[in-house]
């Protein structure tokens, strides 16, 4: 049996280091995060990449969380009185 070989793009590290620490900062499991990962092999170079839908649909959800962060940052902030 000839199985192909294949490496981790940079892209892939990187996502699976965004990962971790998406887990670290929501207090969410890492298993949970890498089970949704979606990779696909890039064409001749034997490396394995991140699927534009997956990268779209972390790029999304990245976002949500800066927006959910900035809101609450601003509601914090709404209650503070300046001297």
């Amino acid at each position: 049996m000839d199985n192909k070989v294949y490496t981790f793009s940079d892209n892939l590290v990187a996502t699976v280091a965004q990962l971790l620490q998406l887990a670290i900062l929501t207090g969410t499991d890492l298993h949970d995060h890498l089970l949704t990962l979606q990779v696909v092999a890039a064409e001749g170079d034997g490396k394995l990449v991140i699927s534009p839908e997956y990268q779209q649909k972390l790029n999304a959800e990245v976002l949500r969380l800066v927006q959910k962060a900035e809101e609450m940052a601003h509601t914090a902030g709404a209650g503070l009185e300046t001297n």
